[in-house]
């Protein structure tokens, strides 16, 4: 009988199974899911039709369907059908000739058998670690496993999630994180020397930031403690993790050659030398180089980021902490050089400063942010995979400073536009230099500090001055002999700055910016202006883009942009309790990543780098670094963390 059934009516029978929790669990503390009846053994081992009929090899179209029904499906479907404008040129090419009207043709659709092996790894994998969940050992935990749960997480749009947080979840995230805490994370801590950067910790970091934040709103002082005594490594030891894609000195990407090797046997030269972190991922049956997410990014924001009411006061280990900051340890001029509280700094203007900071209201420390992200029920960060779209884009075409050719300029249009506030702190100078100088210890027992301020950022886009879009002739030309030709290697020419990369890759002055005028919005706005002058001035024969054109130069293909010269300017203004400051720098669109100066005006009290990343969630994190040690060498670093006002 029930070899006379068609296979339709099969198929529709085994969808509708699957998606029946099995009865018996294969484990007894185990709640029942969906994945426990895919696929359905008991109706595949019935009879041969059936098994023909459902049987994964033959009938991927089922399978692609639960997978539909399970998780999900826009993210990666987006995500993989997002094509560099030159194979769309083509495609449409294409069509003309041939004359098809399918947009199709462009795109990279998912097909059946690949939304099966997706499927079936990540039931494979699921099931794995639940069961190690509940053998109460992650110690083997593979990288595969972690790239299919983070990936879950960033493609999250409701139903992913199910699976691994709440009542429903097949995998409880929460005590696989504790676990991987616990048996990772502190036994590297408690070991000598640095814990290792590997792709799974970096992972298992990130995957912890999506899922939780800061931490657990039920967490304990000893476990907050524990958990800060795990991050301080990766948080304030900047010559040891990177947090760029490529090094930050490199203005231009990608590189056509590889750079001389550098020796990295004294601890206080900068390692600066470009490196591949291609790492291969399966993703949906296809083979990915991916960069895995930067661990240091995530250990910041762990670090940093703060639940809504919880303030800067409460860690009670910061309050007792006596920290010299950084502007009055380097600068000589102020004879009070005494340790100053935190809090000393975060309620007012700097105790010793009183004849040099200004006095007026807008000069003392913004509102101090209770959170750079408000704490939501699930994490905001895993209820829209669209956030996450530009790093994952970011994360596939960075990889490699050589070989891959990264993203463009109006990839990062209105990333930065716009008021932000957050916090920068300051590891204690004798404590760095003692961790410089091999003592990795001085990491967990140096004191450090945390300062709030407000930026205010203005975008401007440059171009070749003068530059006008050419037609392509051969657009149009039957001859089709030239679209499969290698197009000839060449440096990339990037804007034409000379200045240290110190200052942004910006001439620097002779004389301080004593002149800036930023003791009204008025007067603000004005320096604003004058500075972005300064900027275009120093950058000879490129020009602003014209707000009328800005659109169409946006649009432009790849090669008539990079034809342009167009690039992204940042500039601004803003304040914290060491006083007002002018920020001015560059994005290099390779991997957006911002290189902005910070001065404080006027007179003269201090320059800094900083250099980020916006990440998902507009969340601007990196590190700043003072402008006084050769980029070729160590400097003095800190990191910073902002979000949009």
């Amino acid at each position: 009988m029930l070899d006379q059934i068609p296979s339709e009516i099969i198929s529709q029978i085994s969808f509708h199974l699957s998606l029946s929790p099995s009865s018996s669990s294969s484990s007894s503390t185990s709640a029942a899911s969906p994945f426990d009846s895919i696929p359905p053994i008991n109706l595949l081992l019935a009879c041969r039709t059936i098994h023909d009929a459902i049987s994964p090899s033959n009938n991927p179209r089922l399978y692609a369907k639960l997978f539909r029904a399970i998780f999900d499906i826009d993210a990666p479907e987006r995500r993989f059908r997002t094509v560099p404008q030159k194979i769309k040129r083509k495609a449409k090419k294409r069509r003309r000739n041939t004359n098809q009207n399918d947009e199709d043709d462009i795109g990279d659709k998912l097909k059946a058998q690949e939304l099966m092996k997706e499927l079936k790894k990540r039931v494979k994998t699921l099931l794995k670690l639940r069961n190690m969940v509940e053998q109460n050992d992650v110690s083997d935990v593979g990288e595969d496993d972690l790239w299919t749960i983070y990936l879950m997480l960033i493609e999250n749009d409701g139903k992913n999630a199910e699976h691994l947080i709440g009542s429903k979840a097949v995998l409880h995230l929460p005590s696989f994180l504790d676990l991987y805490h616990e048996q990772h994370f502190l036994a590297a801590a408690v070991e000598p020397g640095y814990p290792a950067e590997t792709v799974g910790r970096s992972l298992a970091m990130w995957i912890a930031w999506l899922v939780g934040g800061s931490g657990p709103p039920d967490e304990s002082s000893e476990q907050r403690e524990e958990r800060m005594f795990v991050l301080r490594p990766y948080v304030f030891a900047a010559q040891q993790y990177p947090l760029y894609f490529a090094p930050w000195v490199l203005p231009d990407l990608p590189l056509t050659k590889p750079l001389p090797p550098q020796d990295n046997s004294n601890p206080f030269v900068a390692d600066l030398t470009p490196r591949s972190r291609s790492v291969a991922v399966e993703h949906f049956g296809r083979q990915l180089s991916l960069c895995p997410p930067f661990l240091a990014h995530a250990a910041i924001l762990r670090f940093f980021y703060r639940r809504l009411g919880e303030d800067i006061d409460g860690d009670s280990d910061v309050d007792v902490d006596m920290v010299i900051p950084p502007f009055m340890s380097i600068q000589a001029n102020n004879p009070n050089t005494n340790g100053v509280r935190v809090n000393d700094l975060l309620d007012g203007i700097m105790p010793g400063t009183e004849g040099i900071l200004p006095s007026n209201p807008t000069s003392r420390a913004p509102t101090r942010p209770t959170s750079p992200i408000p704490q939501q029920q699930p994490h905001f960060l895993i209820t829209n995979s669209s956030i996450h779209d530009r790093d994952f884009s970011r994360l596939k075409a960075c990889h490699d400073p050589l070989s891959t050719k990264g993203l463009r300029s109006p990839k990062w249009k209105g990333s930065w536009d716009g008021c932000w506030e957050g916090t920068f702190s300051f590891f204690d100078f004798d404590a760095f230099r003692e961790m410089l100088a091999g003592h990795a210890r001085a990491l967990y027992e140096g004191p450090y500090g945390e300062q709030a301020q407000v930026w205010r950022i203005k975008e401007t886009y440059v171009r070749k001055t003068g530059w006008q879009k050419k037609q392509r002739q051969t657009e149009d030309s039957n001859d089709e002999s030239g679209d499969d030709e290698e197009e000839e290697e060449k440096e990339k020419e990037g804007l034409p700055l000379n200045g240290p990369m110190v200052n942004a890759g910006f001439p620097t002055s002779e004389l301080p910016n004593t002149l800036a005028n930023l003791a009204s919005a008025k007067a603000e706005a004005e320096t604003l202006q004058q500075t972005i002058q300064q900027q275009i001035d120093s950058i000879p024969g490129y020009e602003i883009v014209p707000i009328e054109e800005l659109d169409e130069m946006l649009s432009l293909d790849d090669d008539d942009q990079e034809e342009s010269g167009l690039e992204l300017l940042l500039t601004g203004t803003g304040h914290s309790a060491w006083g007002k400051f002018i920020l001015k720098g560059r994005v290099r669109s390779w991997d957006g990543m911002a290189s902005l100066v910070k001065e404080y005006a006027p007179d003269s009290r201090g320059k800094w780098i900083y250099r980020g990343y916006v990440l998902a969630g507009d969340i601007f994190v990196g590190r700043w670094r003072d402008t006084y040690t050769p980029e070729n060498f160590v400097g003095y670093e800190g990191t910073f963390i902002l979000n949009r006002r």
